[in-house]
Parts: C-alpha cells; structure tokens; sequence
C-alpha cells in the first residue's frame, strides 16, 4: 500500500503527469497485490490441506518372543586425526637449509 500511494504522489507531484495515468498506475499496483494475495492464499491452503491428507493408519507389527535378540555391543569408532597433525614436520627442514 506504501509503494502505490507513494508512486502515486511521486507520480503527480514529481513527475508532474495526469489523473488518469496516475489512477492507472494505482489500479495495475492494487491489481498485482490482489493477485499476489491469492496465490498465497492458494498456496496457504494446500499446504495445510496437504498435512490433513498423509494421515496413514499403519497396523502395528507382532513381534514373537523368540524373535527378540540381546543388544549386540557395538564397537567404539576410531577418532578423526588431529587436524594439526603432521603440519609442523616441513618447518624442520626450512631450518636446516641454506640461506638463499
């Protein structure tokens, strides 16, 4: 609503242009935010109707006793090396050479 009542006294004050052209700027401006409007709406809408229609009932599977197993310990995952690992190995030999 800014922009259209803003452009609509830019365009009379500034610009210095007609009624009519000014009242045709304010109805395509009225006229692009309706649009726009709708097609949220629209959008709104599906999304929330969307949400009500994957409701899925899943029967509950029957596990027999003598199907369940003990937990399997797992084994521990190795660390990631250090980043700064074998980094500072190249500046030993900068030292040990000659000078340029």
């Amino acid at each position: 609503m800014g922009i259209m009542l803003g452009g609509m006294v830019t365009l009379s004050t500034e610009a210095h242009l007609g009624e009519p052209i000014v009242g045709f700027f304010m109805l395509f401006t009225f006229l692009i935010v309706a649009i726009t409007e709708i097609l949220l709406v629209r959008q709104l809408s599906r999304f929330t109707n969307s949400s009500e229609r994957k409701v899925i009932d899943i029967p509950p599977q029957t596990i027999m006793p003598s199907e369940l197993r003990p937990a399997q310990p797992r084994a521990l995952a190795e660390p990631m090396q250090s980043v700064t690992e074998n980094t500072t190995r190249t500046l030993d030999y900068s030292r040990n050479e000659p000078l340029r």
